[in-house]
């Protein structure tokens, strides 16, 4: 019997028969370059092909605190001191004011001994036409009451450095005196200026 006969290799020098699966990869490489070529930066390909950045070495700038910035943590909620504390004030309207000539005082009443507590504090602020004395801690407390011609302009102009502040030897009683800078206009009937709007009538 003769033996089984060997099957027949290739012919020598025939090209090598490239691997299904090289073949797929070859040809999306292909495309990747053709892609990049054609279109350079705005191709697909290009944006993903990029190079990652390196960020464990990365260092986090921050601000000195006049910005608010994004945090790890996410976004601080913004919250200033001044604006709580304006969600405080008792805004006092119950006080008295008399025209002097040169000067226009209010006067604003406390319980006896209350603005003598060591806690008291005040801040006040005066402009040309506005005004805003805040006491703080009256009594001891947390509560803070405030005097101001709010929106309202006063009736005449004033002079912001010399007008001030003080409280009666009865620790009662918070005297607010305004200068005004032009004292031959005459007194002041009211001490905010009103004016008529067209739309509401008297505001």
């Amino acid at each position: 019997a003769r033996p089984p006969r060997a099957m027949a290799s290739e012919a020598p020098g025939a090209p090598e028969r490239p691997h299904p699966e090289a073949a797929a990869v070859g040809a999306a490489a292909n495309k990747v370059a053709e892609s990049i070529e054609t279109k350079g930066d705005n191709s697909y390909y290009f944006a993903h092909s990029m190079k990652k950045d390196d960020l464990t070495k990365a260092t986090l700038i921050e601000g000195d605190g006049s910005r608010q910035l994004a945090c790890a943590g996410g976004m601080q909620k913004v919250e200033t001191e001044e604006l709580a504390a304006l969600e405080k004030v008792e805004w006092r309207e119950d006080y008295a004011w008399g025209d002097e000539g040169a000067k226009v005082k209010l006067y604003v009443e406390f319980p006896a001994g209350s603005l003598g507590h060591p806690a008291v504090k005040v801040d006040a602020r005066f402009e040309e036409y506005r005004f805003e004395v805040l006491v703080h801690g009256v009594g001891g407390g947390s509560r803070t009451s405030g005097v101001t011609n709010g929106e309202h302009r006063l009736s005449g102009r004033i002079v912001p450095e010399k007008c001030q502040w003080r409280f009666n030897s009865g620790k009662s009683r918070l005297t607010i005196t305004l200068v005004k800078a032009e004292p031959e206009e005459g007194a002041w009937s009211t001490l905010k200026k009103h004016v008529i709007s067209q739309h509401t009538g008297w505001n």
